[in-house]
C-alpha cells in the first residue's frame, strides 16, 4: 500500500452501485474517501500503478460505461456539517463535500435556518454541487456559497478559497478544468424568519411543482445544459417532437424533455445514442447544439458526447 496506512481499496467495484442511472460496468479500483488526508496517499497509488483515477460525489450527474473504468474511481463519503456567526447576524452552515444536499437542507431546517428551502429535491453532494455550480428553483450555488476548501492534486495542498475563486458561470466553475478537489463548503444562511409551519408549506408546494415536472425512474435529471434561461434544452427536444423516443432501454421521458431514463437494463450506449439523437434533431430544427450537463466516464477517461 502507499504508505503505513492500510487503505481499503476495493477492485472490480460494480459502478452502476453508485449512479442514479444505474449504469456502469466495474472499477478496476474504488475507494470511498471519509479522511480527506487519504486522498496524497491514493494519488500516490495511482501514480505507481500509471493509471488515471476519477473523483465523484453523490453519482446523479455521471453516466458510466459499461465497460467500467481503467482506474481509480474515489467517492467522497465525508459527512461533517457544522454551524458558526457570520456577517450581519447570518449563519455559515459548512459541510463536507460528501455530504447530501438533502442532509443540509434536513440539517438548516431543525437548526431553524432559511435559505436553502429552494433545493428541495436537488438531488447530488455538497461537492459536486460547487462543482457544477448546481441550482434549481432559481438558487444557484453561487449565490450562497461563501468560501470553500479544496485541494491541489499537483502539489497536495489544502486551502480555503473564497466564492469569486470559482469564476461561477452556469453549471460550470473552475474546479471543472482546474483538477482540484472541494473537501468542504460553507454557505451563509439566515435565521428563520417565517413560522415553521410557513416553510414547511413552502418547501411542500416547491417539492410538489418538482414533482409534478420531472419524472420518477433512473435518470441523471437534467442531461442538458439550457442554451440560455429563455429557452430549456426540455423544451427544445419536446418541441422535436422526442418525447417518448426510446433506443434500447433508455427512453426519452414522456413527462420531461431533458430527462433521459434508463427503463430497466439501459446500457451505456443506449443513452449515448439517444442523447446524440436527440442533440442531432435539435440541431437540425432549430440550429442549437447541446451540450451535456453530465460527466460522460469512459472506460479510459471522460469524455465529451
Amino acid at each position: 500500500m502507499p504508505n503505513k496506512k492500510e487503505l481499503a481499496i476495493a477492485t472490480n467495484e460494480k459502478l452502476s452501485k453508485y449512479s442514479t442511472f444505474q449504469i456502469g460496468g466495474p472499477a478496476d479500483f474504488f475507494y470511498k474517501l471519509e479522511d480527506p488526508a487519504d486522498l496524497i496517499p491514493l494519488f500516490k497509488f495511482a501514480k505507481k500503478k500509471k493509471i488515471p483515477y476519477f473523483i465523484m460525489g453523490g453519482g446523479s450527474n455521471i453516466l458510466f460505461d459499461d465497460n467500467g473504468f481503467r482506474g481509480l474511481v474515489i467517492k467522497i463519503d465525508n459527512k461533517n456539517i457544522s454551524l458558526s456567526p457570520g456577517p450581519k447576524g447570518s449563519i455559515l452552515l459548512t459541510a463536507d463535500a460528501g455530504v447530501s444536499i438533502a442532509s443540509i437542507l434536513d440539517f438548516s431546517i431543525k437548526n431553524d435556518l432559511s435559505g436553502l428551502e429552494s433545493w428541495v429535491g436537488l438531488p447530488g453532494t455538497v461537492g459536486g454541487a460547487v462543482y457544477g455550480n448546481a441550482g434549481c428553483n432559481g438558487l444557484e450555488t453561487s449565490e450562497i456559497l461563501t468560501e470553500a476548501s479544496v485541494l491541489d492534486d499537483k502539489n497536495c495542498r489544502i486551502r480555503k478559497v473564497p466564492n469569486n475563486y470559482f469564476n461561477f458561470k452556469y453549471r460550470q466553475s473552475k474546479v471543472k478544468t482546474s483538477k482540484e478537489i472541494v473537501l468542504s463548503a460553507t454557505f451563509k444562511l439566515e435565521k428563520r424568519t417565517m413560522s415553521a409551519e410557513d416553510q414547511k408549506k413552502m418547501m411542500t408546494e416547491i417539492r410538489q411543482s418538482r414533482i409534478a415536472k420531472q419524472p420518477f425512474g433512473a435518470s441523471t435529471g437534467s442531461f442538458f445544459k439550457n442554451p440560455s434561461k429563455a429557452v430549456p434544452a426540455g423544451r427544445l427536444i419536446e418541441q422535436a417532437g422526442l418525447k417518448g423516443k426510446t433506443i434500447g432501454q433508455a427512453q426519452i421521458s414522456t413527462k420531461h424533455g431533458n430527462f433521459l431514463v434508463n427503463l430497466g437494463g439501459a446500457t451505456s450506449q443506449d443513452i449515448l445514442k439517444l442523447a446524440r439523437f436527440a442533440r442531432q434533431a435539435v440541431k437540425l430544427k432549430f440550429g442549437l447544439t447541446l451540450q451535456e450537463e453530465v460527466q460522460i466516464l469512459s472506460a479510459n477517461g471522460l469524455q465529451k458526447l
